[in-house]
Order: structure tokens, then C-alpha cells, then sequence
């Protein structure tokens, strides 16, 4: 029988097969799916799809590897820029083509099961609050952070660096916020789950939110260790994480 324990602790590797890869650990099955890798998988390896789609081997290893484990990270500095925020982009258009309105659903669901009860215009209300924040927090990332990694013209020249700077600081407070909340959120609906309610509906929400924040979490793993602090340095700027 499968040890939980070890297989959880175990580096995915190269010449791993994806099938049993997922069979491990099924919720990186979104994760592969960003990286154009959604059918065919069969008794392939890792090595073998990613030859076989053009895929960086050794970027696909880190990413897995550090949603699958929260004891591993990559090499800050190997890790190629321009695959990451590639990456971090197909990862918002996840969230926003299927987590947020997979959340929709279940509150709509929920809203029929517990219709005008207190704690479903409690939950309503923070979710669309919530959602609200992240979309802005997205379109933040996507028009002032990722850019930055194509910033440096043929010349060498940088350009708006005190602007720069200071957007890549107002990241760190952006993504306390973002994982708090919902953290909060759960902690709000186990508090409040009435007697004798569908236990799978606040089921099926809670594991969707809990998946939602460890994604978020990892998200912001590879930003705040990785994103920000290279073109901090790309920039000149000093890195000092109490600064954020």
C-alpha cells in the first residue's frame, strides 16, 4: 500500500510517468494543464512530453515540485523570468475562466438550499468582495509587474526605475491581504454551518476555497522569492524584505 507520507515528500522527477505523477498528488492536474499538457498522457514521462511538446524540463520540475511540497522551492536565480510570468499569466486566467466562476456556482447553489439566511448574505457579500480584490490584484500584476521582465531595451537603459521600485514593494501587501482573506473566509463558514445543512455543499465549497489558497500561496511563492526580488536586482534596487 501506498505511503502517503513518503510519496508526498518525494521530488517529481524527469524520467517520473505524468500518470502516476497525478495519481500522487491529483490537484496538479490544473497545474499541468497550463503548461499545454492536457491529453495523450498515457505511460509517458515527464522527459518524454516535454521533448515531445517543446516544453523546458527543468521549469515544468520546479513549478510541480513546488505546488506538490510545501518543503521545496527552486533555485531563485535559474529559474527563466520569461517562462515564470508566462506561467503566473496562464495561472490568472485559470482562476478567472474557472475558479471564481466555480465559486459563483456553489454560493448560487447554496443561496437555493439557505435562501435570505444571515450567513449566506454574510458569505455573498465577502466572496464578491474578495473576487473583487483579486481581479484588481491580477490586473495590477499583469499591467505593472510582468512587464517589468521585458523592461531593459538593446542598449542596456532602464526606465521608470523609482516607479518600478515602487510597485514591486506594493506587491508584498497585496498578497498578505489576498491569502488572508481567505483563510478568513473559511474559518467564517465552518464557524457558521447550520444544523442539519447539505454537509456536501459546504464541503464542496470549503475543499474548492482550500485548494484556492494553497494555489494562491504557492502563486505567491514564486513572485515574492522569485519575480521580485530578481528584478529588484535587475533594476539596482537593494532587496530588503523588511522594506515590504
Amino acid at each position: 500500500m501506498r505511503d502517503p507520507d513518503s510519496s508526498e515528500q518525494a521530488l517529481i522527477e524527469a524520467d517520473d510517468k505524468l500518470c502516476e505523477v497525478l495519481g500522487r498528488n491529483i490537484d496538479l492536474l490544473p497545474i499541468v494543464f497550463r503548461f499545454g499538457i492536457s491529453s495523450n498522457v498515457g505511460q509517458s514521462t515527464l522527459g518524454e512530453i516535454c521533448l515531445q511538446k517543446k516544453i523546458d524540463l527543468d521549469f515544468l520540475l520546479a513549478v510541480l515540485n513546488t505546488y506538490h511540497s510545501s518543503n521545496y522551492f527552486p533555485n531563485t536565480e535559474s529559474v527563466n523570468l520569461t517562462l515564470l510570468t508566462d506561467f503566473l499569466i496562464r495561472t490568472h486566467q485559470h482562476h478567472r475562466q474557472v475558479t471564481i466562476p466555480l465559486l459563483g456556482s456553489l454560493m448560487q447553489e447554496l443561496k437555493i438550499k439557505l435562501p435570505d439566511t444571515k450567513l449566506i448574505i454574510t458569505l455573498e457579500k465577502y466572496l464578491n468582495d474578495y473576487v473583487s480584490k483579486l481581479i484588481d490584484h491580477i490586473e495590477f500584476e499583469e499591467k505593472y509587474i510582468f512587464p517589468l521582465v521585458g523592461i531593459l531595451d538593446e542598449n542596456g537603459r532602464r526606465s521608470d526605475l523609482k516607479t518600478s521600485s515602487a510597485n514591486l514593494k506594493k506587491l508584498f501587501g497585496q498578497h498578505n491581504n489576498v491569502e488572508t482573506e481567505i483563510s478568513d473566509l473559511i474559518i467564517i463558514i465552518l464557524q457558521h454551518i447550520p444544523e442539519n445543512a447539505d454537509i456536501q455543499i459546504f464541503h464542496d465549497i470549503l475543499h474548492t476555497l482550500s485548494h484556492f489558497e494553497k494555489e494562491q500561496i504557492d502563486h505567491a511563492r514564486f513572485e515574492d522569492k522569485i519575480l521580485v526580488p530578481r528584478l529588484l536586482k535587475l533594476f539596482g534596487t537593494k532587496f530588503r524584505s523588511n522594506a515590504f
